[in-house]
């Protein structure tokens, strides 16, 4: 007997998501973790002639760099570079763009998505570590993102 249709739980604490990659359109699976990052440098502009100290008067940003790690368990199942689409051996066979989408599905009563798509990507860093007692192997891969863009969808 399958399980009833009920409803999201009425706590902001109760929440979930689903989450699912695709490269290039098609999904990859089994990642063990997805982290993005951004940064941006932000200059103090300070006063010359202080009487209190040098304080900062204005805040100047610079641009930003977006970065995503990925950590694939292999457990005798595709490499990192093969999950994510492509049959190369070392980073430096990677000189090609990627895009990777994250979908969200929301937790709501109504429904509806959160896709970011993370644009013309480049493998910057690869690590493979192996568990010989445990026979498992995890690859990491860093990914340098060009440019992020955003939608919602019902």
């Amino acid at each position: 007997m399958g399980y009833p249709q009920t409803a999201v739980p009425p706590s902001a604490h109760s929440v979930w998501y689903s989450y699912s990659m695709h490269v290039n359109g098609a999904a990859i699976g089994s990642f063990e973790r997805f982290g993005v990052r951004s940064t941006r440098t932000v200059e103090e502009i300070r006063e010359i002639l202080f009487a209190r100290g040098p304080e900062v008067v204005e805040l100047v940003w610079g641009g930003t760099s977006t970065s995503i790690d990925l950590s694939f368990t292999e457990l005798y199942q595709k490499q990192c570079f093969e999950a994510i689409g492509y049959n190369v051996y070392a980073l430096e066979d990677m000189n090609f763009y990627f895009n990777i989408t994250e979908i969200m599905t929301l937790p709501t009563s109504t429904g509806g998505k959160r896709i970011i798509e993370y644009v013309d990507c480049v493998a910057s860093d690869w690590g493979k570590d192996l568990d010989i007692g445990g026979t498992k192997v995890v690859e990491t891969i860093t990914i340098k993102v060009r440019k992020v863009q955003g939608r919602r969808e019902s």
